[in-house]
């Protein structure tokens, strides 16, 4: 068997976002009296944290401005559910390659291994729990054999290179006449909507190839740490105003006038936009004039993708030694243990669920989807669970209302947008976010990786505008 990649079913192990108690909040630095800067970046999150280190250290006066009472937006741990962080934002460092190495270094950050051995990977599937490589001599699941490797890439190539028009992965796999089992579409579909946010019947084939994350390498970690430690050494120096939401940005070639919503207004000569997609989408923040229709064009053409996390606490351990993962065909798709190989690790299962079955268990609400991935446990185990359970999170990034999704996907026909919403407007409005990476979204690194590019296009401007 060939070692999988993202785009593979060790994809579904990817990051994803989610909501709990974190880092206390850095004190702000920014002197009361000061309205204007050189740059005003909006959010502090991975990409917002990035830029304003990037033109701080350039010499270039930066205020950041977040919603929240705290850095790293759907980068979030919780130092107080167990004896360990339990991520319920971004949790995994996607590669042995990746931008985010640099500041892991800089810090001296440890890390853990993740998702290293197939061994610890199981599947739940034909009401059976079994090891990762047991999954082909499964009658049905054969067609699981297209995501190991590239047959299914191999096949999207050839179908772009012949110019063939864009499709659904659904509508794709039908004009292959590729037929998976109810149990292995469910498979196959779970996998996809957490490594997207997005189902078969959503995700655009001309966008997944697009999404090569070439060069990161294939290997997994979590910080030991946890990832708002790495996020909070990112903003110590930064001049930031907690708690200020923006309502309203008045652009024009001369600058940017920013309106808090307390009618605090901040002017600038430019501004770095991190606000996630589902924020533009909705028009939370009101641009005066408007945005032009290329950049509407993108922010409507790219989709919002959705993500749960359901972490429950138990009194001891029910599960296999060997049980790291497990996929499922049931509707909480994904569990993981939160604290794998750390020495004092608490009995806490990860539940993450994406696209449609997040909003599913959104419905739900907390006590509907602790009640709902308890008797999924059960049937996995085959054991009572409810008397031993001790804690329980949910967390739903859609009812956030600073963040309203987890991560963007590309639909059908959306190919290049992504490129399209990174693009400077006047010199003046500057995107960066893990929307506007075209190769690596849905993933810190790329966030990170965009707030340096646009940071850098900023700094570009000013250099040409002196050398002239």
């Amino acid at each position: 068997m060939q070692p999988l990649t993202r785009r593979s079913l060790l994809a579904l192990f990817a990051v994803m976002p989610v909501i709990g108690k974190a880092c206390q909040p850095l004190p702000g630095q920014t002197l009361p009296e000061q309205t204007h800067y050189d740059t005003i970046v909006i959010g502090a999150g991975a990409a917002g944290l990035a830029a304003a280190q990037t033109l701080q250290d350039a010499n270039r006066s930066v205020l950041l401005l977040e919603a929240r009472d705290r850095v790293g937006g759907r980068v979030h741990t919780d130092y107080d559910f167990a004896p360990h962080p339990v991520e319920l934002g971004a949790e995994f460092l996607h590669g042995e390659n990746i931008a985010t190495w640099d500041w892991v270094r800089r810090y001296r950050l440890a890390t853990l291994a993740a998702f290293d051995h197939y061994r610890h990977q199981f599947v739940y599937a034909h009401q059976a729990l079994l090891p990762f490589r047991q999954w082909s001599t499964m009658p049905g699941l054969e067609a699981l054999d297209l995501m190991d490797g590239s047959p299914i890439d191999a096949l999207i190539a050839s179908w772009i290179d012949e110019g063939k028009p864009d499709v659904s992965l659904a509508q794709f796999l039908a004009r292959q006449q590729i037929e998976l089992s109810p149990d292995t579409r469910r498979l196959v579909d779970h996998f996809l909507s957490g490594s997207y946010g997005a189902n078969l019947d959503q995700l655009g084939v001309y966008g997944l190839a697009e999404s090569t994350y070439a060069g990161d390498g294939d290997r997994y970690f979590r910080l030991r740490p946890g990832y708002s430690h790495l996020l909070a050494k990112l903003a110590v120096g930064l001049n930031i105003q907690y708690a200020t939401p923006v309502v309203r940005i008045g652009w024009s070639p001369s600058g940017v006038q920013i309106q808090t919503d307390t009618a605090q207004i901040y002017t600038a000569q430019q501004i770095v936009i991190t606000l996630p997609l589902a924020l533009l989408q909705a028009n939370a923040v009101e641009f005066t004039p408007p945005l032009p229709a290329s950049k509407l064009n993108a922010i409507q053409g790219l989709g919002a993708g959705h993500i749960t996390k359901l972490i429950l606490k138990f009194d001891q351990p029910f599960w296999p030694r060997a049980l790291e993962s497990c996929l499922t065909t049931q509707d909480t798709q994904f569990w993981w243990r939160s604290g794998w190989q750390r020495h004092n690790e608490a009995p806490v299962l990860t539940a993450f669920t994406g696209a449609t079955g997040a909003d599913t268990l959104g419905a739900l609400g907390r006590e509907g989807s602790i009640r709902a991935g308890l008797q999924q446990l059960e049937q996995i185990f085959e054991q009572p669970l409810a008397e031993r359970l001790t804690d329980a999170l949910f967390v739903d990034w859609q009812a956030d209302p600073y963040a309203r999704m987890a991560y963007s996907y590309v639909p059908v026909n959306g190919m290049g947008l992504r490129s399209q919403l990174a693009q400077p407007v006047e010199q003046v409005l500057f995107f960066a976010g893990e929307a506007t990476h075209p190769t690596r979204t849905a993933t810190v690194h790329g966030a990170l990786e965009s707030g340096l590019r646009a940071a850098r296009e900023i700094l570009s401007r000013h250099r040409h505008r002196s050398a002239s």
